[in-house]
């Protein structure tokens, strides 16, 4: 029987997956978290300072579904409106693990630049952007490149080609025309670009009012050699220095059971530390907490907003409790995994409303890892 008729419920809302359809990705409960990350973004949309903004966390304890969710057009336009300023320019990216971290970094961002969407939003003050990229930096190589980035004249496909590195002699000579005659060096001009780019995109905040650059899984730069965890330290902070206004970096931090906070020296550098303007901590959640996040995203998964006096349904609150005893101190993503493992059997089986009965049942397949 469909989730529909069986629970008045679109589908499972406690995913084993990550949602890829924005409109699945929805905010349940912790409204002090939410309210941090809602004004860390409005903050930025109203002051140019660029910041660093560490959130930290368990494994599993809501971190990347933070930044999915804050990613949502819909949800910065909300912000944006409140601050009364444009809308941020938002990047989402995985911290890199190959063995070239900088190269890794720079082209899985470039990745994320729709370049024919960007010209198209300067067309119409391209002059006035031109004169803008002159006036910062000394470097005139970037700037030409920056230049070319905004260019409609030059082929997209063309130019990406050089902006990764594999354009050819062709490419090159047609490139040199505009003051572009070298490749981009890792060391010294990735950086350097990136913060010319980001900064373009803030230009009097007529299209986009900051950037947000929010990095997942920052804690994996412990697998990384000393070097190239030390080159991953020195590129952000090149990035942070070099782009004065207006970036706001979030770096997603999973703490583990040999990791605490006064272990954050073995992960980012002093130099890179010393410019953390906030951290936000998710800490495990309490029964109160996890009860409101459960009858918050089940309500919106209703299909019919029915006259129920149980806003725990298909559950009731004595069965939730009773899961929560048994589950102990865990993470958001285990409660999602007990419940939403619950649901999917009681649709198989037909069986509504969820009973404490039918949960004993079938306690080995809802939580038999943690016996």
């Amino acid at each position: 029987m469909s989730y529909e008729k069986l629970f008045n419920l679109k589908s499972n809302p406690f995913r084993h997956t990550p949602a890829i359809s924005s409109t699945e990705i929805i905010w349940a409960g912790f409204p002090l978290i939410k309210e941090k990350f809602h004004n860390r973004i409005k903050r930025a949309i109203k002051v140019p300072n660029s910041s660093l903004i560490l959130n930290w966390g368990e494994y599993g304890s809501g971190k990347t579904h933070a930044a999915r969710y804050f990613g949502k057009k819909t949800v910065l336009a909300e912000i944006s409106e409140e601050a009364g300023g444009k809308i941020p320019y938002f990047i989402f990216v995985t911290l890199p693990k190959g063995k070239s971290p900088i190269e890794d970094f720079y082209t899985t961002i470039v990745d994320k630049l729709d370049i024919s969407l960007l010209r198209a939003s300067f067309n119409s003050q391209k002059e006035d952007l031109i004169n803008y990229i002159d006036l910062i930096g000394d470097n005139g190589f970037i700037k030409n490149v920056a230049k070319a980035f905004f260019n409609d004249e030059i082929e997209e496909n063309l130019f990406r080609r050089y902006l990764y590195g594999s354009a050819n002699a062709t490419d090159n000579r047609s490139l040199s025309e505009r003051g572009i005659q070298r490749v981009l060096n890792p060391d010294t001009d990735y950086s350097k670009l990136l913060s010319v780019i980001f900064s373009c995109l803030t230009f009097n905040g007529s299209v986009y009012s900051s950037v947000i650059l929010w990095i997942d899984e920052f804690e994996d730069i412990a697998i990384l050699t000393k070097v190239n965890g030390d080159k991953t330290n020195s590129f952000l902070r090149e990035l942070l220095d070099n782009t004065p206004n207006n970036l706001l970096i979030f770096l997603n931090l999973t703490q583990s059971a040999l990791f605490n906070i006064e272990d954050l020296g073995e992960y980012i550098s002093e130099a890179l530390k010393s410019r953390i303007k906030d951290r936000i901590n998710f800490e495990l959640p309490k029964e109160p907490e996890i009860l409101t996040y459960v009858s918050e995203l089940l309500k919106a998964y209703k299909v019919e907003d029915i006259n129920d006096t149980n806003i725990y349904s298909p559950f009731n609150e004595t069965l939730l409790q009773q899961i929560l005893k048994d589950l102990g101190n865990v993470s958001i993503r285990n409660i999602n995994e007990a419940l939403g493992t619950l649901v999917d059997l009681a649709e198989s089986d037909s069986k509504s409303p969820i009973d404490l009965e039918y949960y004993k049942t079938n306690l080995t397949d809802v939580i038999g890892w943690k016996n």
